[in-house]
């Protein structure tokens, strides 16, 4: 029994220490010189993932995008992703249906994350934590708020 406990408070710190790099390294592009959020239509196109155009991002149809110039919003939005990453519990659903895309670029660098918050799933391109992590629902809000500021229409559910 001891070492059964033992072995759940090591995951357990690991799984919190996982979420704790990816939100900080999330929170290392707290000011990118350029974001750009995408809504995304969720079916995924029968080609390669890695095409990218003016109405692709990682294999999905872009339904609108916006450019968002102010530096506080961008930082909000970076920020809820981070919280996101923080506050997730572990749940995962069984399905990866994008609705919300970001591009982000900071100091030379660009990083891409496409995001499921039906089943808590972000996949991330460029970023140096590895090619995806876990979120909570909590920034879909912030990200809907950002692209109806903008009249981007929102993926249907």
């Amino acid at each position: 029994m001891r070492s059964a406990s033992a072995w759940l408070l090591f995951l357990i710190l690991c799984g919190c220490t996982e979420k704790g790099r990816v939100a900080a390294g999330i929170t290392k592009l707290d000011s990118p010189s350029k974001l750009i959020l995408y809504s995304l239509d969720p079916a995924p196109l029968q080609h390669d993932e890695s095409i990218q155009s003016e109405t692709v991002f990682h294999g999905y149809d872009i339904l609108g995008r916006a450019d968002i110039p102010d530096a506080d919003e961008r930082r909000a939005l970076v920020r809820a992703l981070a919280r996101g990453a923080r506050e997730s519990d572990g749940s995962i659903g069984a399905c990866f249906n994008p609705r919300h895309g970001l591009h982000v670029e900071q100091s030379g660098r660009s990083v891409d994350f496409v995001i499921c918050f039906e089943c808590l799933q972000v996949h991330a391109h460029g970023f140096q934590l590895g090619d995806g992590f876990l979120t909570s629902a909590s920034p879909q809000a912030t990200f809907d708020d950002s692209l109806r500021r903008h009249q981007v229409a929102l993926a249907p559910k």
